[in-house]
């Protein structure tokens, strides 16, 4: 969740520390498109595209009225409910969603409920000038089972080791931003954010508690130069993500973590000819951090980053194409992994612990040969001083080497009118080059990975999708001297059916794990025993969806 860079609308879902995602804060039910990048993307993006970037876009307005209505139920009491409703009247255009989510869960206390809705304006009053704002607010409750052991995994894996521990969280998240043209070549855009969000957490196993308060603000200003082929982009990025905590128990500890980064950033596009087409890009980044621990303000941590990339693209006739690239990216280590507040009697602050960065050098290709249509990219990354958390301590701590080769294919056939398979493979080689494991592989890193998806539609209404995804054994996090027994790999079979009524109304039916595979999903090295997440077993839907 650290090394990824989520973008709703262009707007940063991921926080300073290491909170999680809140993918409840996303409308389902107004997403038009969703981009993944691959690769160290930090030139472009800054902070966390070290492993890639996902772009989650919205439908924009038109004057045309549209929207969906959807509801399902499922296994273990699922039930979710959604709404999303765009429209346009002259130069104002308006998106509106609701959304209801909840479940018991596989587990015992892995319940989950959420609701969230938002409203989001878009001016367009001439083709020179743009601005919008958006609110949208989410309220979630869920359980929090905790890890077994390997022996309490064997004797019930749907038991939870902490049955009455919960969570609750509530966000609230504003944005809005304008652009406009100056000229025909030259367009001008200022984006701004404000997210607060307050998590609190009963830990009653542990016979504690944990509060959070986040206040996150970002500003983003971009020019951009379009001319014959020629596209130039200038930008500042600026953010400042507050976070306080107090956490109760055997005592009370009260804390603040505070990160201010600013970053310029120029990138440029030349399309040379019909066939080619040349990019660049070069970032800088500062960010200064510090942390008030029981009540004492730490020393200001200041680092400074930065990342560039140079790439090319030949496109070839018939639909193919070949690139290519090499990039330097980096990431900041999350607040609480430089200032560890969580499972010490007195907070930590490791001042000695850097930014993670490595350069990257990618080769790939599209090629459309008839009914066959092949994609993939071969890559390697070097990695220089990888953030690693030890779990034994819960501290962090830099790792000097690590490397990653990998090969990523993806591949479509059409068999027939009515029929076709694909099949995407990930291969990557991930080590560890330096210390006293120097050679062995990193953790929870699977070195083989596919998926193979039968589709076959018999009739226009009606669509039948057979997947099969495999992941390959890896050592459990923490085990970097690779001695631990691996996860096993194993394989998950789901089965996807849906029937067009009419072009309005559409039923549909989900399998998730159709053969009930028993499976490991994460595991790591703790204080005492080993802890490990088990997977979820087999669970169905069947809904309806409505659009207008």
């Amino acid at each position: 969740g650290q090394r990824v860079l989520i973008l709703l609308d262009g707007h940063r879902l991921n926080t300073a520390d290491l909170g999680r995602i809140n993918w409840a804060s996303i409308p389902l039910g107004l997403i038009d498109s969703v981009e993944v990048i691959q690769g160290g993307q930090s030139a472009l993006y800054g902070n966390n595209a070290v492993g890639g970037v996902i772009k989650i876009n919205t439908r924009r307005p038109t004057d045309q009225l549209a929207g969906q209505a959807q509801a399902s139920v499922g296994s273990f009491d699922s039930y979710n409910g959604r709404f999303a409703l765009t429209g346009a009247k002259g130069g104002l255009g308006y998106s509106v969603h609701a959304e209801h989510d909840e479940i018991d869960g596989y587990r015992d206390n892995s319940q989950y409920e959420a609701e969230g809705a938002g409203l989001r304006l878009d001016w367009t009053p001439n083709d020179a000038f743009n601005a919008y704002g958006s609110v949208n607010g989410v309220s979630s409750e869920y359980g929090l089972p905790g890890s077994l052991t390997m022996a309490q995994l064997e004797v019930d894996r749907k038991q939870s080791s902490s049955p009455k521990d919960t969570g609750k969280e509530d966000s609230l998240y504003l944005r809005a931003g304008v652009g406009f043209c100056v000229g025909d070549e030259v367009t001008i855009a200022f984006d701004g954010g404000f997210t607060d969000k307050e998590i609190l957490s009963d830990y009653i196993s542990y016979g504690s508690s944990l509060k959070q308060a986040y206040e996150i603000s970002t500003i983003s200003t971009t020019i951009t130069y379009d001319i014959d082929g020629f596209i130039g982009v200038i930008g500042i990025d600026y953010s400042d993500d507050d976070l306080d905590g107090l956490s109760e128990g055997s005592g009370t500890t009260k804390y603040a973590f505070s990160r201010d980064t600013l970053a310029g950033f120029a990138s440029v596009k030349w399309e040379q000819s019909p066939d080619w087409l040349f990019s660049g890009t070069f970032r800088w980044e500062t960010a200064e951090t510090y942390g008030v621990p029981r009540g004492v303000k730490s020393d200001d941590i200041n680092d400074e980053a930065y990342a560039w990339s140079l790439g090319f693209i030949r496109f070839l006739e018939d639909n193919c194409r070949v690139y290519g690239s090499v990039r330097r990216f980096y990431r900041y280590p999350a607040t609480d992994e430089i200032i560890t507040v969580y499972f010490t009697p007195v907070p930590v602050i490791n001042f000695g612990l850097k930014p993670e960065w490595g350069h990257e050098l990618e080769l790939g290709g599209d090629w459309a040969l008839g009914s066959f249509v092949l994609g993939g990219r071969i890559y390697h990354q070097w990695m220089r001083d990888e953030v690693f958390l030890d779990y034994g301590t819960y501290q962090s701590f830099n790792l000097d080497k690590t490397n990653r080769s990998g090969v990523d294919l993806d591949a479509r056939y059409l068999l027939t009118d009515t029929m076709d398979v694909s099949l995407k493979y990930k291969w990557i080689n991930a080590e560890l080059d330096s210390g006293l494991n120097a050679g062995l592989d990193v953790p929870l890193v699977p070195e083989h990975k596919f998926r193979m998806v039968f589709n076959y539609q018999p009739s226009e209404p009606l669509n039948v999708s057979l997947g099969a995804s495999y992941a390959e054994s890896v050592y459990i996090g923490g085990d970097y001297a690779n001695t631990k027994d691996a996860l096993q790999d194993y394989v998950l079979v789901d089965l996807n059916v849906r029937y067009a009524i009419s072009p309005e109304l559409e039923v549909f039916s989900t399998v998730d794990n159709l053969l009930d595979k028993e499976y490991t999903s994460f595991g790591f090295s703790g204080f005492s025993n080993d802890g490990f997440y088990p997977g979820v077993g087999r669970s169905a839907k069947i809904g309806v969806i409505y659009k207008f």
